[in-house]
């Protein structure tokens, strides 16, 4: 193949990957990575059509342009990645910044001399290379985790060519291929050709990737709360389940009602009860920790996992919450009301796998707490029996900062 019906290929196959991401990021504005990568595609494509016109009509100015041009390419993948992998951008203007005035160094620099601005274009891009393989590699999402990995051995391939062209460039002009040119030279453009394609695929997989991702977190997901759904909970209870046993840690489950939801309902209308689901779930999500899991079970009924907390924190912290959902006021129109909430608390106990016992007796923690008048939190008995009747007086009610005894046997 001569570099002329190359080229011609490569200008192809990178307007038409460069056209395909531009429609994907038009028809899903959410996925801002595919946009980057989509600019991307347009600069290598622009650099193709540049080494091109400089194999035929060798310059300054086209070599200063290509520099540039391998520089913004080489940012837009780190960005596109970027938003992929860790979900934002730079937090500050400083990176952006550096990158600009880099490329207008090189385009400076390419007037006097192109060789030293392509060696430091080489090297710019080389850094940025160095920083998008090692974000990639280390990205912490399950589902894109394979696509990350090949993208990032796929740039490995690419920068060990610019390496190896940096480095020395006498192992290109050893061996004369056609046309008298190197034939290390022909294989390597021919090499990168083939592998910035087949880079190419792996952004369309990529956004398949989080497509499926954000399917899989939306079927999960509790729309008129922003909570994690039932589904969603017994999945994150399994894996917590069998990570407390593995591990000998500690495992809390709070099950929380709303106080008179149905009156609430009926007597105010269903916009005040979304209201309150709303705000109620909004008090979860903003008091969770960084490993808490909270989800809506279903109608008015909540649940938080609370991987590392025995009883006595896991109490304390039902506590706050009842707290703070009590301190709720609020008004839809001209009617105005408030929440309360009755809680119940429960631990995996020794020798369970499942999470199906801790959570019945959270329910019935919970159901106690209802009974004993609401707006409370109750605590289930800690033993290795399961509950019974004769074990239900044993339970005790966590009250500000002392635990209060129920009448009966205590167990």
């Amino acid at each position: 193949m001569d570099v002329h019906t190359l080229y011609l290929a490569a200008l192809v196959s990178q307007a038409t990957f460069a056209l395909t991401l531009t429609l994907l990021a038009w028809s899903d504005r959410r996925t801002k990575g595919v946009l980057w990568l989509a600019g991307a595609c347009a600069f290598q494509f622009c650099w193709t059509a540049t080494r091109g016109l400089a194999s035929d009509v060798p310059s300054r100015a086209t070599e200063g342009m290509a520099g540039c041009l391998v520089v913004v390419l080489f940012f837009m993948l780190y960005m596109g990645f970027r938003w992929f992998v860790m979900r934002r951008g730079f937090s500050s203007t400083r990176g952006p910044i550096a990158v600009g005035a880099m490329v207008v160094l090189i385009a400076g620099i390419a007037i006097f001399n192109a060789e030293v601005a392509a060696m430091l274009a080489r090297v710019t891009a080389l850094v940025l290379g160095v920083m998008t393989v090692a974000m990639l590699w280390r990205t912490k999402i399950t589902a894109l985790r394979p696509t990350a990995r090949v993208c990032a051995l796929l740039l490995v391939s690419v920068m060990s060519i610019m390496v190896l062209r940096l480095v020395s460039q006498q192992p290109f002009e050893r061996w004369k291929g056609y046309g008298n040119e190197p034939a290390l030279t022909i294989y390597a453009r021919e090499f990168t050709v083939a592998v910035v394609t087949l880079l190419s695929f792996s952004f369309i997989a990529m956004f398949v990737g989080e497509a499926n991702r954000r399917l899989h977190e939306e079927t999960r997901i509790d729309i008129l709360t922003g909570l994690r759904n039932r589904r969603a909970m017994e999945e994150a209870a399994m894996r917590e389940v069998g990570f407390a046993v593995q591990n000998k840690m500690p495992l809390a489950l709070l099950m929380m009602d709303i106080d008179r939801f149905k009156n609430l309902n009926d007597t105010m209308g269903h916009a005040l009860g979304d209201r309150a689901l709303r705000e109620l779930g909004g008090v979860l999500q903003k008091s969770a920790g960084a490993r808490d899991f909270t989800a809506r079970m279903g109608g008015e009924e909540f649940a938080v996992l609370l991987p590392g907390r025995d009883m006595e924190t896991a109490a304390r912290i039902a506590e706050r919450l009842r707290t703070k959902v009590a301190e709720l006021h609020w008004c839809e129109g001209e009617q105005c009301t408030g929440l309360t909430v009755s809680i119940g608390v429960s631990v995996l106990r020794d020798g369970e796998e499942g999470w199906t016992e801790m959570l019945c007796r959270a329910d019935d923690a919970l159901y106690q707490a209802k009974r004993d008048g609401r707006d409370r939190v109750a605590v289930c008995a800690i033993g290795p029996s399961p509950m019974t009747p004769e074990r239900e007086a044993g339970r005790r009610e966590w009250r500000g900062s002392r635990w209060l005894p129920k009448p009966g046997p205590m167990l």
